[in-house]
């Protein structure tokens, strides 16, 4: 045994006929959250911490290639490969296979700026493979992407399913201080429920300033308790507009921002907020991949007028 251990340990300092750079990285985010509802205490929760474990090598056919392992321990209490995935790219442009982001997840989510509560709910799923179309227009960015019907290696719900498959495409221009995108998803809820949606956002970030704003729809919906605070109850086959504003302002090490995300559900005459939740936040960078921060989000959504303030003061470390 001894023998082979020492076998074992000499090998990994020998370098492979094929060696690939090899980098190490991962985050550890931790939330301490208080909250007004009722029968609901303090907590500490983190914030899908992980180890990343990324592979490149550049072919001598001009091709690069780069493996990504990602470990994540979630708020499952579980750990899974969330974004682990193979990309190939060069002047056909790049494709991804595995648990890859979207044509939707790929863009967008201007904004989504605080770095705990609020998020723009119409960003779009990870899915098994995207192809990105090499630059033939300047400033311009094309993402297709799909998920088979079959129960796939990765991606986001519901792609994990037998007969429940995906696609999108998103186009993405930036120039200067101005970015803007329009994207379109198409996925199975069920085996006989197949949600359509569409986002579009506009970002103009210089110097300190960044605003943006983003506005997307969907129909057949399945939206789980998370996606509402306010009155936590998961909605099924709906169709709802979805509205997202956000504003940061930079000084040094130190961020100032809001986030106004808003959710109307539209599945009746009478529309419903579902969410109106608006979040102020402070954060400031320590250096060395380390930030601190508070935040506070009010939700005033939810069919019984429902309203949920919440308070957060997080640490997280990147390296």
């Amino acid at each position: 045994m001894k023998k082979i251990i020492a076998v074992a340990v000499a090998t990994a300092f020998v370098a492979p006929a094929f060696a690939a750079e090899v980098t190490l990285s991962g985050a550890l985010t931790y939330n301490y959250i208080s909250t007004d509802a009722a029968n609901t205490g303090d907590k500490l929760e983190n914030d899908d911490n992980k180890i990343v474990v990324t592979a490149t090598e550049e072919l001598a056919n001009g091709i690069s290639v780069t493996g990504n392992f990602n470990l994540v321990d979630d708020t499952t209490s579980g750990l899974d490969n969330q974004g682990t995935s193979l990309t190939l790219s060069g002047e056909f442009g790049s494709l991804g296979l595995g648990d890859v982001s979207g044509a939707l997840d790929a863009t967008g989510d201007y904004t989504d700026v605080s770095p705990v509560f609020g998020g723009y709910r119409m960003d779009g799923d990870d899915m098994a493979i995207a192809y990105t179309l090499p630059a033939i227009i300047p400033n311009v960015k094309i993402v297709a992407s799909v998920s088979p019907d079959g129960a796939n290696f990765a991606g986001d719900d519901p792609f994990n399913t037998e007969g429940e498959g995906g696609n999108a495409v998103s186009v993405t221009y930036s120039a200067g201080a101005f970015s803007v995108y329009y994207g379109e998803e198409t996925y199975d809820e069920a085996g006989s429920q197949e949600a359509n949606t569409d986002s579009m956002g506009v970002k103009y970030s210089s110097g300190p300033i960044m605003i943006a704003f983003e506005t997307g729809t969907g129909t057949n919906l399945d939206l789980s308790a998370s996606t509402f605070p306010a009155h936590a109850a998961a909605l099924t086959n709906i169709k709802a507009d979805f509205t997202g504003l956000a504003g940061v302002y930079t000084m040094g090490d130190t961020k100032l921002g809001f986030e106004m995300q808003k959710i109307e559900d539209k599945s009746s005459a009478t529309t419903v907020d579902r969410l109106d939740e608006t979040t102020v936040f402070v954060s400031q960078s320590l250096g060395g991949g380390v930030s601190v921060y508070a935040a506070t989000s009010s939700d005033n959504g939810g069919p019984s007028d429902t309203d949920l303030t919440r308070n957060a003061l997080g640490v997280s470390f990147a390296f």
